[in-house]
């Protein structure tokens, strides 16, 4: 890659480590995905569970089933049937592990993590009940501001997701928001993380790839 390509994208990874971290939550760089992996890992070390958000970042670092032979109970609703009373109480365990994982759908380089959900379990996970919370997201989930974060969730973070799960919505055939009100919509609770909530541990990794939706 192009050295001032690099260059730049340090400013801006800089950048959104020191608000974050300005903002109370702990915030570092992961050079790599094997890097990432052991951070998880030794995050995890004294932890008996560990509750697995919606993410397709952290599932693409391979750390579940590396988790499930280390001993951990991982809650993964992703592994049971959508809908079903197993998976709405995995759901709901999720928000009383010991460890949390999960992505972001926006950083912004003024410090804050920006979600949009269509359950809310996963917002509520990060905000309060975890002992930790580790949110891993790629460099391509930085953004200059709460502005840019919000274009961000309507014109690709949104449509991606429910592109990825077959949804019959106006925005999988435009490629943006419509503000639909299909039963089918996903995007439904929009979650601003402005400080580091009152009783929770945050850490916020930000991976040097382009990673997730």
């Amino acid at each position: 890659m192009d050295d001032f390509v690099k260059a730049h994208e340090k400013i801006i990874i800089d950048t959104t480590i020191e608000s974050l971290e300005k903002h109370g939550f702990n915030a570092r760089f992961l050079p790599n995905r094997e890097e990432a992996v052991r951070f998880i890992l030794d995050l995890a070390a004294d932890c008996d569970s560990v509750g697995i958000a919606g993410t397709h970042t952290v599932r693409a670092l391979g750390v579940v089933p590396m988790l499930e032979r280390a001993g951990k109970t991982v809650y993964d609703h992703w592994s049971l049937k959508p809908g079903t009373p197993e998976e709405l109480d995995c759901r709901r365990r999720q928000m009383q592990s010991d460890l949390f994982l999960v992505s972001a759908n926006a950083l912004t380089m003024t410090g804050e993590i920006v979600n949009r959900d269509g359950c809310g379990n996963r917002i509520n996970a990060m905000t309060f009940g975890p002992r930790k919370v580790l949110v891993v997201a790629g460099k391509n989930k930085i953004v200059s501001d709460l502005d840019a974060a919000i274009a961000r969730l309507e014109e690709v973070a949104g449509p991606t997701r429910a592109m990825s799960l077959n949804r019959k919505t106006p925005c999988v055939k435009t490629g943006y928001c419509m503000d639909c009100d299909s039963p089918e919509r996903i995007c439904r609770i929009t979650s601003i993380i402005h400080r580091q909530p009152i009783f929770s541990n945050i850490t916020v990794c930000i991976l040097d790839e382009d990673l997730g939706y």
